[in-house]
Order: C-alpha cells, then structure tokens, then sequence
C-alpha cells in the first residue's frame, strides 16, 4: 500500500484522515461515513478541530485521501 498515494472515493473508515479537493498535504477532514467535513490543519485549536469535524463542507469538489502516516496512534489506523 502506498502511503504517498491520492485516493479517490470513501476511505475505508471513519475518522480523520489526510484529505483534499487539491492534494494538498497537511490538510486533515473527517469522513462521517457519507460526507467529509471542512478542512483541518496541525495548527488549528482543539475546540476549532472538534467545530470543523461536526462541519459538513460546501464544496462538491471531489476529495482525495492518503492513508494514515504510520506516527499516527494504531487506535486512528484501519
């Protein structure tokens, strides 16, 4: 599996994951499991990061995902 690689469609899970409509890294979304929420960055406060995730975005840009890096806790992994 590549790691490096953009993936179109669901993920295979729930949760966060890298994610986006341009292949930008460093951008994180939630999939709820239907819709992806707005974007996310490392540098965003935790009460935003908890507000973006509950956000649906607007946009029907496709979006993209890479797997989880492998630093991520096993807990966030599928």
């Amino acid at each position: 599996m590549d790691m490096n690689k953009w993936n179109s469609g669901p993920p295979p899970s729930i949760g966060w994951w890298p994610a986006s409509f341009n292949q930008m890294e460093g951008v994180f979304r939630w999939w709820n499991g239907t819709h992806w929420s707005r974007a996310a960055t490392r540098s965003a406060s935790a009460s935003n990061v908890a507000l973006l995730a509950r956000t649906l975005r607007p946009s029907t840009d496709p979006i993209q995902w890479m797997h989880r890096p492998s630093d991520w806790p096993a807990r966030s992994r599928t």
